[in-house]
């Protein structure tokens, strides 16, 4: 008779406290292991990338070096044009930069690769769901964790099993326990499950942001290669050579320019946009526009399929209508993520794409650039044959007699216009 006075029997809020910490188990271990991935990749792109710029930094740094002179140079011969004027100082914040990141390579000593045993990866899995922060009871408890944590990262990072053991036990030495009430560790149980459950959503979001990153681009492209015996740095050290090699003619030329005018005594005013470096069509052996060509900024909408994001690529799709090429714009191509500016079918319906590249410094934007590069070339893409590459001039403006010149070629190789 009356059994369920039994004070044996655990209370409601200890048995509802058992069921949470299972679930919170649960939790933990999916923590764990988002964790775990999330790091892992962050650290392996952060190898790359330390490999990647001890191979073309000090090329970059030289590079924008000779655009930054380029760019002082054409502001001399327009000092009354603002555009000009701007691109300096563009010019020389990214030379700045790329000077620094270059110095920065050269006194890191951190690895190239990041390649973790599942010993190492099993330990760290451990110290995310023993010592990660929110599972805190108080502050000096959140202080603790956030101490180990950051040195178990250091010690995951440079391969020490050992030292993520250590630290394991250090902070289970150190941590001290609390003595609440089943009632209050429920509470605490369920505000850290939902605070976990945040945290998995969170950690998983930034994966999936590293992951459609250009750097990891690049670094998928140049590993699957390397797998295929191929140095994909290597090729792109050799595009950034060539651009180094066009950007010291173009100095030759400005300087030269600036040295008739002085012997003239004219004075600077305006001077013909530069040429731009155009891979594709030049390379398979047409015709280079010339120097004074007007650079254009308006031409008439043109029919196209999608919405055109600049003027130049405005204008290469009315060049593309006018010669009766149909075209896709934005076209995601089939098992990747990118979707070149324009693709077109030519008379034997192979794929055909056309890229436009603005005029950006933006170093992310870059990164992105090399990695397309990298997929196009190792998906049959050739720069000249099936793949044409177009830029702006350095001052943002573009050439469309330039732009008519690669229309027309693509026209040959199509033989008139497709439906896509």
């Amino acid at each position: 008779m009356f059994q369920w006075l039994n004070r044996d029997k655990p209370a409601p809020e200890q048995l509802e406290l058992d069921g949470k910490l299972q679930q919170l188990e649960v939790l933990e271990e999916r923590y764990a292991e988002v964790q775990t991935e999330y790091v892992t990749l962050q650290n392996a792109l952060a190898a790359f990338k330390l490999r990647y710029w001890r191979r073309v930094g000090d090329l970059y740094a030289k590079l924008d070096a000779l655009r930054a002179e380029a760019a002082r140079l054409r502001a001399r011969l327009a000092p009354r044009d603002p555009l000009r004027q701007a691109a300096v100082k563009a010019a020389t914040t990214q030379a700045r930069a790329s000077a620094d990141a270059a110095r920065e390579i050269d006194v890191d000593l951190g690895r190239e690769d990041f390649s973790p045993t599942e010993d190492l990866r099993k330990f760290y899995r451990m110290a995310a769901k023993i010592v990660h922060p929110d599972r805190a009871g108080d502050e000096d408890d959140r202080d603790l964790r956030d101490e180990i944590m950051s040195r178990v990262n250091v010690a995951y990072r440079d391969g020490h099993v050992h030292t993520i053991q250590a630290l394991i036990d250090e902070y289970q030495m150190r941590a001290q326990p609390g003595h609440d009430d089943a009632a209050t560790r429920l509470i605490r149980t369920i505000r850290l499950m939902s605070r976990v459950r945040e945290q998995i959503g969170e950690i998983s979001q930034a994966t999936a942001m590293l992951r459609e990153s250009g750097l990891h681009r690049l670094f998928k492209t140049v590993e699957e290669a390397e797998a295929r015996g191929e140095d994909k740095l290597r090729v792109i050290e050799i595009g950034v050579e060539r651009d180094i090699a066009r950007a010291e003619i173009e100095l030759a030329r400005l300087h030269k320019q600036l040295n008739e005018l002085s012997f003239s005594g004219t004075e600077a005013s305006e001077e013909p946009a530069p040429q731009a470096a155009s891979d594709g069509p030049v390379q398979a052996g047409m015709p280079e526009t010339p120097a004074d060509t007007e650079s254009v900024e308006v031409v008439p909408e043109a029919p196209v399929r999608g919405r055109v994001s600049s003027q130049a690529e405005l204008a290469i799709a009315g060049l593309l209508d006018e010669l009766g090429l149909a075209c896709a714009y934005l076209q995601p191509l089939a098992g990747s993520d990118y979707a070149p500016a324009f693709t077109l079918v030519d008379r034997d319906n192979q794929t055909l794409l056309w890229e436009h590249q603005t005029h950006t410094e933006d170093e992310e934007a870059r990164v992105d650039w090399l990695a397309r590069q990298a997929w196009y070339a190792a998906n049959g893409f050739d720069t000249g044959v099936n793949l044409f590459v177009t830029r702006d001039e350095p001052d943002g403006s573009f050439k469309l007699e330039r732009l008519r010149k690669v229309a027309e070629y693509i026209r040959a190789t199509c033989g008139g216009r497709t439906e896509q």
